[in-house]
């Protein structure tokens, strides 16, 4: 929709632009756990159609089952034909539902779109309990938002903890700490097996975890095991992909002439590594959808990729990260140092200061950023610098001269800059790795 809204807005009367969706409205899923809190309502989370429509773009309610490349036009559902000289694939993803025996039963749900939403709120009311399957991001806000109800709520994941992709090891245990000493059951190395009907309208839910089981009863259950890429529609055409998305290059271009994929079913260029990495994210998605109205309207503005920044909140903590994970980093590079700062979010003589750990990571001869990660409280600043100085590439020097701001309620203490302390550790990490690579103590 952004991609029709700023190809229309830059080149005014040059463009008819269709939006064909089969979504029933537009929903900001990124809303859903502060609606589960009730610091939001799901109306207002719901946009109007009227938003896109004002800027051009007409939406059109028909499914796109197939693409014909070749003849330049695609094929609805409904049987109708609708011609194009650009086509934008912003196909989203779906939820990815584990084959489950019992998992398509009643109070049993998903979290992706305004429906599930609907479902979920229609149980609070009545709910004492509920089980969480996968602790990725979603998975994570999901049960800390429940709890935050004040559910009993358990999280499930089938592997040994946070993904890797998310989290390293020691921010990994931060982040689980926080989740159980909050009253949240953490289970991993666990696998859901079955999920059956039990007494009084509520779930029993099978648990296998090595050779033991157990059950547990809860109200409901909220799927949240990941996504897939909606790929569907390119079905028989030459279309590249692969399981996370259909490839691209700097300019949000397939490898179909006139044809981009952006979002959720895309995989982008990224700028840590140059390579088609996965990142699905709403902001990204909004970015990468500008590039391309850019594209159309000849504007020459490239993505400049990725950096897979993102941040999340619950029970009263943050964690945010960009770039690769220090496990990540050490399987791409030779060279790798990391930097730490314990700090505040603000200054510490202010008796509302909360600890704010950060970490950096830099990578190569170069010794460029390529990562990120912040728990704790005020992770958004120095995170969104993180992410803007990795999309740069800017080394370990270029990033000891960051001007930062100092305020006593609004930022960490002047020398606890947390880029700068965590830059100024690496660049410690490094004077000790050369001494002793001289001979010296």
């Amino acid at each position: 929709m952004f991609s029709a809204i700023v190809a229309t807005q830059l080149r005014k009367g040059e463009f008819e632009a269709i939006v064909l969706s089969d979504e029933k409205d537009i929903y900001c899923r990124c809303t859903t756990p502060y609606i589960v809190t009730g610091e939001a309502q799901l109306c207002d989370a719901i946009q109007p159609e009227s938003m896109i429509e004002s800027y051009g773009p007409k939406i059109v309610h028909e499914k796109a089952i197939s693409i014909n490349t070749k003849k330049k036009h695609v094929l609805t559902k409904e049987g109708h034909i609708f011609d194009y000289d650009y086509l934008v694939i912003a196909t989203g993803a779906s939820p990815f539902v584990p084959q489950i025996k019992g998992i398509d039963s009643e109070k049993v749900y998903t979290v992706r779109n305004s429906s599930d939403m609907e479902c979920i709120q229609g149980c609070l009311g009545k709910s004492k309990s509920a089980v969480v399957v996968g602790a990725g991001v979603i998975g994570i806000e999901m049960a800390g938002a429940l709890r935050a109800r004040g559910l009993d709520v358990s999280l499930v994941e089938y592997a040994s903890s946070l993904s890797s992709g998310i989290a390293d090891k020691e921010f990994s245990k931060k982040i689980i700490s926080h989740l159980e000493e909050n009253g949240i059951r953490t289970m991993f190395r666990s696998k859901v097996v079955e999920i059956n009907d039990a007494s009084r309208k509520r779930k029993e839910i099978v648990i296998k975890k090595g050779r033991n089981q157990e059950k547990l009863v809860a109200d409901f259950v909220v799927v949240a095991a990941g996504i897939r890429p909606n790929l569907d529609v390119i079905e028989g055409t030459k279309i590249k992909a692969n399981q996370f998305g259909i490839l691209v290059d700097g300019k949000m271009q397939t490898n179909a002439k006139d044809v981009y994929a952006c979002g959720d079913c895309a995989v982008p260029i990224s700028a840590v590594t140059g390579k088609n990495e996965p990142s699905s994210l709403a902001s990204s998605a909004i970015q990468q959808s500008k590039i391309v109205g850019y594209q159309m309207a000849s504007f020459p503005i490239k993505y400049a990729g990725s950096t897979g920044a993102f941040a999340f909140q619950t029970l009263g903590k943050e964690y945010a990260a960009a770039g690769l994970t220090e496990e990540e980093a050490r399987k791409k590079f030779r060279w790798v140092v990391v930097g730490r700062a314990a700090t505040t979010d603000v200054y510490k003589d202010l008796e509302r200061n909360k600890p704010l750990d950060v970490k950096l990571i830099f990578a190569g001869p170069k010794m460029r950023l390529v990562g990120y990660e912040g728990f704790g409280n005020g992770v958004i600043a120095s995170a969104e610098v993180a992410s803007f100085a990795i999309g740069l590439r800017l080394n370990i020097l270029k990033v000891l001269k960051f001007n930062y701001i100092a305020h006593p309620s609004l930022t960490p203490w002047p020398f606890m800059n947390p880029i700068i302390m965590a830059t100024e550790d690496a660049v410690g990490s490094i004077m000790k790795k050369i001494k002793v690579f001289f001979g010296k103590k």
